[in-house]
């Protein structure tokens, strides 16, 4: 069988044996794979550089009976303002963790593979990279099909009236104080929040400010923890310093 050409962003590596690696891929063709990159941790493998995490490359992928192994690589961004800046990488790595935990294997991913890598662009360059952050966890909710119930009551339809909302990812996004008891997972946020979120999600780009832009990305990590159904390691780090950084 002939190799297959992905147009692809790595989305995060473990090394496998004594010189591989595994790779989880997100790729315009066929969304995300998983592919093994046989020698890459060697000093002088050509796969070393293209097979970290925030890489965009051509891969050429073999099919084998277990595994399917990368067997050429053609870089084509690091993204190296992601690199150049321990703020950006650490909301670089955070976007790419949950789109490995919550995109769909081996299904077509145009949408998908667009929203991230304008995403990362965006990260790299815009002057408030949390504002970029936001706006891009909002666009791969949305095409991800997971997008969140911010302006009214999910059990209820009331459009939001407390000072101090409640969210819920057991029941979708918002739940009213007098619904809210049943949900263990509650909690609450600012109005300004939901509004954010909402208004954030329906932009083609995003915009050079949003009020409380660090109190989104903590109100949105529950969410992608639920959706993904276990820790998310880079996610948990950002929401947490976000919330320490409001104190």
């Amino acid at each position: 069988m002939p190799d297959r050409t992905y147009h692809a962003v790595i989305l995060k590596r473990r090394d496998s044996g004594e010189t591989d690696r595994r790779l989880t891929v997100l790729t315009q063709e066929a969304g995300v794979l998983d592919v093994v990159a046989r020698g890459a941790r060697k000093a002088a493998s050509r796969l070393a550089g293209s097979s970290e995490p925030l890489s965009a490359c051509i891969l050429h992928v073999a099919e084998g009976k277990r595994n399917a192994f990368v067997t050429q690589v053609q870089p084509v961004t690091s993204f190296p303002g992601l690199r150049a800046d321990y703020n950006r990488l650490s909301l670089g790595l955070a976007l790419t963790e949950v789109a490995a935990a919550v995109l769909p294997h081996a299904q077509p991913a145009q949408e998908s593979f667009t929203v991230v890598v304008s995403s990362l662009k965006y990260l790299e360059a815009h002057p408030k990279p949390v504002v970029a952050f936001v706006w891009a966890e909002m666009q791969l909710m949305k095409v991800a099909g997971f997008m969140p119930e911010l302006e009214t009551c999910v059990t209820c339809g009331k459009l939001v009236h407390e000072p101090n909302p409640i969210l819920s990812p057991h029941a979708g996004g918002y739940v009213c104080a007098e619904d809210s008891g049943r949900y263990t997972d509650r909690f609450s946020t600012r109005p300004e929040v939901l509004y954010g979120l909402t208004a954030i999600a329906d932009l083609d780009a995003p915009p050079q400010n949003l009020k409380f832009a660090q109190e989104c990305v903590a109100a949105l990590y529950p969410f992608w923890k639920a959706i993904a159904g276990w820790a998310l390691p880079a996610n948990e780090a950002v929401a947490l310093e976000r919330e320490e950084g409001e104190r």
